[in-house]
């Protein structure tokens, strides 16, 4: 894990941070459906993440990255007014460098839209964690013991002995032109459980839905 200490250059105060909604999975899992529109409590699960980012007063502006395998995911966003980038597909990082190559130098927030329990307080102490790191590449992580058996087909990162789940948000601070190197990430944790339910297979949408409804 990686030691913080007194920021400096990296300063989302002095950077424009720009949201950034993954969202051009093939959605194999979901036996085909493009994950964005599956409904959960009635909702597109998109939308959750939405709301989460236009709740949060430090992101200037959002994007969004379909790709060819989410044609209406890019037909609903653009409905709504937006304009996504339309990605090749060829998997999370290979479409989030994609994205990210042409982009001006900025502060990037990357969120999976695929976290139904996301918050505006998630997001901005993400935001208020990596103005102790300075470093280029932040991955949230969420310890696995804590929240094993919230998503049913979960995806499981090894770091020092230790197992943890993706929380679904990530710092990419983009300081110079060309493609972004994700080859030496930083991992923090964060202890939102909450986050550790994540939409993967149609079991999932249930254990969201029973979350959500308790939680109000």
């Amino acid at each position: 894990m990686d030691t913080p200490h007194t920021p400096s250059f990296y300063n989302e105060k002095a950077w424009k941070v720009i949201a950034v909604v993954m969202c051009g999975g093939r959605g194999a899992r979901m036996g085909g459906r493009e994950k964005p529109l599956v409904k959960v409590l009635g909702k597109p699960l998109i939308s959750y993440t939405l709301g989460a980012i236009q709740g949060c007063s430090a992101i200037k502006s959002v994007d969004f990255v379909t790709s060819i395998h989410t044609p209406q995911t890019t037909k609903y966003l653009q409905e709504m007014g937006y304009e996504p980038y339309i990605a090749q597909g060829a998997g999370f990082l290979n479409d989030l460098s994609e994205y990210l190559t042409p982009r001006q130098k900025a502060t990037y927030l990357i969120v999976s839209c695929d976290i139904p329990t996301l918050k505006p307080h998630h997001i901005q102490t993400a935001l208020d964690i990596s103005q102790q790191h300075e470093v280029k590449y932040i991955v949230y992580v969420l310890p696995y013991d804590s929240v094993k058996g919230l998503s049913r087909v979960p995806t499981i990162i090894r770091h020092g002995g230790v197992e943890y789940q993706p929380a679904g948000l990530r710092i990419f601070r983009k300081d110079s032109e060309g493609p972004p190197d994700f080859s030496t990430p930083n991992l923090i944790s964060l202890e939102f459980r909450e986050l550790g339910i994540n939409i993967n297979t149609l079991e999932d949408i249930h254990i969201a839905e029973d979350f959500l409804k308790k939680d109000g």
